[in-house]
């Protein structure tokens, strides 16, 4: 007897776990072929290539169902991890693989032999895994996790060839985003001092019921999140690390940097301040539409 369609749908949304596990699979086995750049080439132009296919499946099954959520270890949230796609996650889950596809096919022609063999198209796949995590993501912590994942594979793609000029932005760049690490765990650890929870939906629920109680820390924990999101993104004042960190990569990283991480602390700003914040919208969104406009 054929199972019911309403009985697959749990193990249908295990898809969603697949933008995240084809980047991280692809970068495994890349790491196992060291030094043999044409097997590397052929290898991560086919992970892309399937990455693509399994992301916009993924936005014709959210279309189709709804928003997805998948909790880890069958730990029903809040308290296990939970992967939430809904359609403005997933397309740019989509949008991320279009743009990797389109960078490792331009890297064939541009990026030389020499880069190649350290380590670039691995540490390409795994930035991907922490962009890709950063939108799928339905806990705040986690989010933090894949923020590093991404950073310390972005340290990787802007130190590869070693130049000077590259070391210095390498340096630069490492030190502010540790800065804005350690933010952003400050901002969490105040949040579940205050909420008791890091699920995203669970946080959100939590503060509204606060009904105006804790207005002050809650403030502050908005004010970090702006600050950290913010540097990340490139945000009016905070893109003075910008220049010389785009300056120095190859073109093909700099189009992974300026068409993904940037855009990447743009979309936590977004889901953290419509999930969390929802009561300080009338000063936070045109505070945000004015740093939007001078940073462009």
């Amino acid at each position: 007897m054929y199972p019911r369609r309403e009985d697959m749908k749990p193990m249908m949304n295990n898809i969603i776990l697949m933008p995240i596990l084809i980047p991280f699979l692809g970068a495994i086995v890349l790491m196992l072929l060291p030094k043999r750049v044409i097997i590397q080439r052929i290898f991560a132009l086919i992970f892309s290539g399937i990455l693509v296919v399994a992301t916009f499946s993924l936005v014709f099954y959210v279309r189709e169902n709804g928003i997805t959520t998948l909790n880890i270890g069958n730990w029903a949230a809040p308290f296990g991890i939970t992967m939430v796609g809904d359609m403005f996650a997933v397309l740019l889950t989509a949008t991320t693989s279009i743009i990797l596809f389109c960078v490792v096919l331009y890297s064939f022609y541009t990026i030389g032999k020499p880069r190649e063999k350290f380590l670039y198209y691995p540490a390409m796949l795994f930035m991907i895994v922490g962009v890709n995590g950063s939108f799928l993501t339905g806990d705040i912590f986690n989010m933090f996790v894949f923020f590093e994942v991404m950073l310390m594979a972005s340290y990787v793609l802007l130190v590869i060839g070693g130049t000077q000029v590259q070391l210095k932005a390498t340096i630069k760049y490492l030190l502010i985003n540790v800065v804005g690490s350690a933010f952003f765990v400050v901002a969490i650890a105040l949040l579940y001092s205050m909420i008791g929870t890091l699920n995203m939906a669970d946080i959100s629920q939590k503060i509204t019921d606060l009904n105006g109680a804790n207005t002050g820390m809650i403030s502050v924990v908005a004010v970090l999140f702006l600050f950290v999101f913010g540097l990340k993104a490139g945000l009016f004042p905070l893109y003075f690390w910008l220049p010389g960190s785009y300056f120095a990569p190859p073109i093909p990283v700099l189009a992974l940097f300026g068409g993904l991480l940037t855009k990447v602390g743009v979309y936590a700003i977004i889901r953290t301040y419509t999930l969390f914040f929802s009561s300080l919208t009338d000063f936070v969104v045109p505070l945000l539409g004015i740093l939007a406009i001078v940073t462009i």
